[in-house]
């Protein structure tokens, strides 16, 4: 116990002294396709753990912030949680020989992280919505989400190459699922991510304004690939693409009135284009007020901040429009887009609004992480 102990404490010194090494789209490919199940998995293990102290040093910070905010400690107890669950495999992670029954204990000590993970965005719009995290904490606040971001995604990487067997593991299986793909791509076909995007974005719409059809949405693609995280960027262009179909709708209904079906015209289509490596969102709804607000993190609107999986914080939360969201949508959107050299940007144009994500051609560019946090200034970095 003591020799396990002193092992913890030392792997912990070390981790303080160093920050984490920012991945590619590159890595993480390679580390999906790494044959040695072992050594990826203690990989994983450690650079997670490295993610995860850093992640609770930033939360104990936030925290310090606002300290009546309940929900910022939600945060700091959550990534202590996982620190904990983390620590709990350092001995196998270190070890020269591991078994296939310790690989598969980190596997689904991962996979339970991974689920405390799911939590904690949910977590950060409780504590924006409390109303009295200062502005001036805004900044801290994208660098965890940023973090949270790499962190997700090296864990992500791992369990879908891996452990997929973890991915369903109540179903009966006619042939073991294949090892290797992670949830990186090189080369990812855009008309694919639109793809999964625009079905759920209109179907979003079509039950809000109990609409027969929503407005049409057309496509043109010129065959692009881009590097990125496939489900990054269709969390992007579904956020954008439900704004632009919102806007259509509450333009068309402020002109023609609610009941859609006395509207004596169609709606007007949402445009979208793929072209090198980027797509395009052209909407005709009225254009943006102010676009920098809409995509940056807010502590001062906390009204803006809503739950979806509680009565009054769902899409028909109480606004006047049906859909009025969580309020993380475009914040989050601009991280996932930055994260692997990528970019978001909204603009007016035409009467309506034009959002654009640029997706990098390669793989090369190393992920966009916050700098390390200072390990003196808190009591838990106090090694």
């Amino acid at each position: 116990m003591r020799a396990m102990r002193a092992m913890r404490q030392t792997m912990r010194a070390t981790r303080a002294c160093m920050s984490t090494t920012p991945r590619t789209l590159q890595q993480l490919v390679e580390h999906a396709s790494d044959p040695d199940l072992i050594k990826a998995a203690q990989r994983a293990h450690v650079e997670l753990s490295d993610r995860v102290e850093e992640q609770v040093l930033r939360c104990t910070a936030l925290e310090a912030t606002a300290p009546t905010n309940r929900d910022l400690g939600t945060l700091t107890a959550l990534y202590k949680g996982v620190a904990t669950e983390l620590a709990a495999g350092d001995e196998i992670a270190a070890a020269a020989r591991a078994s296939d029954a310790d690989i598969a204990a980190l596997h689904r000590s991962f996979k339970s992280i991974e689920e405390r993970h799911s939590s904690f965005v949910p977590s950060v719009v409780d504590a924006l919505r409390e109303g009295n995290v200062p502005v001036s904490a805004a900044s801290l606040l994208e660098d965890l989400l940023a973090a949270h971001i790499g962190a997700s995604t090296v864990l992500r990487n791992h369990l879908l190459a891996h452990a997929p067997e973890l991915e369903n593991p109540g179903a009966t299986l006619a042939a073991p699922p294949a090892h290797g793909t992670g949830a990186a791509r090189l080369d990812a076909k855009l008309i694919n991510v639109v793809g999964a995007a625009v079905g759920d974005a209109q179907l979003v719409c079509e039950h809000a304004y109990d609409l027969a059809d929503p407005p049409p949405v057309s496509i043109a693609d010129d065959g692009s690939a881009a590097a990125c995280v496939p489900a990054h960027a269709t969390h992007v262009v579904r956020e954008l693409l439900k704004n632009a179909l919102v806007a259509t709708i509450e333009k068309h209904v402020a002109k023609h009135g609610s009941n859609s079906d006395a509207w004596d015209e169609e709606l007007p289509p949402v445009e979208i284009a793929v072209a090198a490596s980027t797509i395009s969102v052209v909407d005709h709804g009225g254009g943006l007020e102010d676009a920098d607000v809409l995509l940056r993190i807010r502590p001062d609107l906390s009204s803006r901040y809503d739950r979806l999986d509680e009565p009054g914080g769902s899409y028909n939360s109480g606004s006047q429009k049906p859909i009025s969201g969580v309020g993380m949508g475009l914040p989050m959107s601009k991280l996932y887009a930055a994260h692997y050299g990528g970019a978001l940007t909204l603009a007016s144009a035409d009467g309506g609004a034009v959002a654009t994500l640029e997706l990098p051609a390669d793989g090369d560019r190393p992920e966009a992480l916050p700098a390390a946090p200072d390990v003196q200034n808190t009591s838990f970095g106090r090694r």
